[in-house]
């Protein structure tokens, strides 16, 4: 009877080899999929200013003021941060397999580099006048109003733990590619 372990470390290994015409659907592919997800980053950026302006123009109170005011400047930081370190980079049309392959595995690298470090620049800079505002409005809220407020900012740390979550789960899946790219690169 034949030794599986033999068996396993003799048998032919399957190279993977991705036409070069795929890698480049890929990329572009997941370069469209980046610019929607920054237009609609962006787009957001834009109503949170609108929003929190609009709320900064009419409060009378000056502890909110500086607090929505601290919410437009980081808003305005999020959006630059996105577009400057987001943008996905054009694939140059005379690559070859090997270019490409790390082209876009560098790609890959640099939109998960971004995510896994959204708590420092997109969730972080914005929690504690957040939670300031919260705990503002709770306590000048009538006694009766105050659960409401209390369960509001629960569900909104609920919404900003899954955000986070599923940053993370993204990260996971681009190191998978990353991982696959990495064998298709050894396999050159």
């Amino acid at each position: 009877m034949d030794d599986p372990r033999n068996l396993w470390q003799t048998q032919e290994v399957e190279e993977m080899r991705i036409p070069v015409e795929e890698l480049r659907a890929k990329a572009v592919k997941f370069q469209r999929r980046i610019r929607w997800r920054n237009l609609r980053e962006l787009v957001a950026a834009l109503i949170v200013i609108v929003l929190f302006g609009w709320n900064y123009w009419w409060t009378p109170h000056t502890v909110p003021r500086i607090l929505f005011a601290w919410i437009i400047v980081w808003a305005i930081y999020y959006a630059w941060h996105l577009r400057r370190w987001g943008t996905p980079r054009s694939l140059p049309a005379d690559m070859g397999r090997a270019d490409c392959v790390r082209f876009y595995q560098s790609e890959l690298q640099r939109q998960r580099d971004l995510i896994c470090s959204i708590w420092k620049w997109a969730i972080g800079p914005v929690m504690l006048p957040l939670a300031l505002l919260f705990a503002y409005q709770i306590v000048l809220a009538p006694p009766r109003d105050r659960w409401f407020r209390v369960v509001f900012c629960g569900v909104y740390a609920a919404f900003v733990w899954v955000i986070y979550w599923l940053n993370l789960r993204a990260a996971r899946r681009l190191d998978g590619r990353i991982k696959e790219l990495d064998c298709e690169l050894g396999s050159i």
